[in-house]
């Protein structure tokens, strides 16, 4: 299966890639050779669809610009933020590198590691990038990076599960409660999370708090406005839903990767996570192609959210350090991988498009196609512990991590979460 994905992957992106405009650089009048050093958080040298579409991307790029190529390095997830910390503090960051957007972004820019792009975009770049799409990587009207895609928390639902059990998809936070209550009756683990990694297990709160308050009253809490109440509504909504074993108890044991085998065998019948999974779930030897949908999280009824509101959005970037000696070059080479990566990433099923494009709908993954039908007009809020910043975000993580551990209550919860910094 994964020799097939990598064949599928490196066909498709042999074809259709975008130049940068303009102001391309062109290597025929130049003979100086440079290396520009690329960090992401995509495993390298792996047949992971996000990693194999990153490097086939920048192999194209390098075949396009002999004289300016990029190496990759790559770290997981969470060693990444301490690696891009650490490089920062000691003035060791690469040309180039992956970031997050909103309160990760922010102490790098406040202490000018990152090169503000305005100067070198082409005058057409800003508007083919989608709108609102820099809103978490500009301030001050200083743009501090581009686009890779549009990511959106999505709820997964296996549909041969539901129909075996004769239970009912749920719309609903009850009809949720109820799914979970009769697949537990018939010994199957109704709900998916690797909570080793801990961010896996915000995915649930948050969208819990939103579905609560809304988006404009969870912004107001993190923000230290109007906080009563709003953490401990979603705390006692997830408290239920784990006191109803609605996770595995191994869950605490399980890195995402290692607990997503179980959904990618057609064995739990409900996931809550981002749009990354896409492209896996419907590859050509997936064990549950054509047996998944994707959906909005589930409403609550009497609550102030509603099914228009999604966590996630633009949150993944490329930036360029302050310090590098080529800035033209390295801008150049974002824009190209971005823009690339963005298309290549809807089509296969990795992620929604941040950047404006004419798309062969017949490349397109078809759950891809359904979820930006169901998003489209909605209403995003970043994923908590970026729009949080690294501490506050941190925090937050360890704290939802205690609920799933059942040794905080929801109260306890609360009164951390009411006294994060501001």
């Amino acid at each position: 299966m994964k020799k097939l994905l990598s064949i599928f992957l490196i066909l498709a992106l042999s074809i259709g890639f975008q130049g940068c405009g303009k102001n391309e650089i062109s290597n025929s009048g130049e003979n100086k050779k440079i290396t520009l050093t690329m960090w992401h958080i995509w495993s390298q040298k792996t047949e992971d669809s996000n990693s194999v579409i990153i490097e086939n991307v920048v192999d194209q790029w390098n075949k396009n610009h002999p004289n300016i190529q990029i190496k990759l390095e790559s770290a997981e997830n969470e060693r990444y933020k301490t690696k891009i910390k650490t490089a920062a503090a000691t003035n060791e960051l690469p040309d180039i590198f992956y970031s997050w957007g909103g309160g990760f972004l922010k102490p790098l820019v406040d202490t000018e590691k990152l090169l503000p792009l305005n100067e070198y975009l082409n005058s057409n770049t800003i508007k083919e990038v989608k709108d609102g799409v820099l809103n978490n990587v500009t301030y001050n009207n200083k743009i501090y990076g581009l686009p890779l895609t549009f990511s959106i928390g999505t709820f997964y639902c296996n549909t041969e599960l539901f129909e075996k059990a004769g239970i009912k998809i749920p719309d609903t936070y009850d009809e949720l409660l109820y799914a979970v209550k009769k697949f537990r009756e018939k010994g199957i683990t109704p709900l998916l999370v690797g909570e080793q990694d801990k961010w896996t297990g915000i995915m649930y709160y948050d969208i819990l708090a939103l579905r609560e308050v809304g988006i404009q009253s969870s912004k107001d809490a993190l923000n230290g406005n109007d906080r009563d109440n709003v953490f401990l509504k979603a705390a006692y909504k997830l408290k239920e839903l784990i006191d109803l074993g609605a996770f595995d108890e191994a869950s605490l044991r399980l890195m995402r990767d290692e607990s997503e085998i179980l959904f990618k065998e057609g064995k739990i019948p409900m996931y809550y996570t981002g749009n990354w999974l896409i492209g896996e779930l419907q590859g050509e030897n997936s064990k549950v192609k054509d047996k998944i949908v994707v959906k909005t999280f589930p409403i609550i009824k009497g609550g102030k959210g509603n099914n228009k509101e999604f966590l996630g959005g633009a949150s993944d970037y490329l930036m360029v350090n302050n310090d590098t000696k080529y800035k033209k070059e390295a801008v150049e080479a974002i824009e190209f991988i971005c823009k690339n990566v963005s298309k290549q990433y809807y089509e296969f099923g990795s992620g929604l498009p941040a950047w404006k494009d004419t798309y062969n709908e017949k490349n397109v993954n078809k759950l891809s196609k359904e979820l930006k039908h169901i998003s489209d007009n909605g209403n995003y809020m970043l994923y908590w512990d970026i729009y949080l910043g690294e501490k506050n975000g941190n925090k937050h993580k360890d704290l939802v991590y205690k609920l799933f551990q059942k040794s905080i209550t929801p109260e306890e919860f609360a009164r951390e979460m009411n006294n994060l910094e501001e």
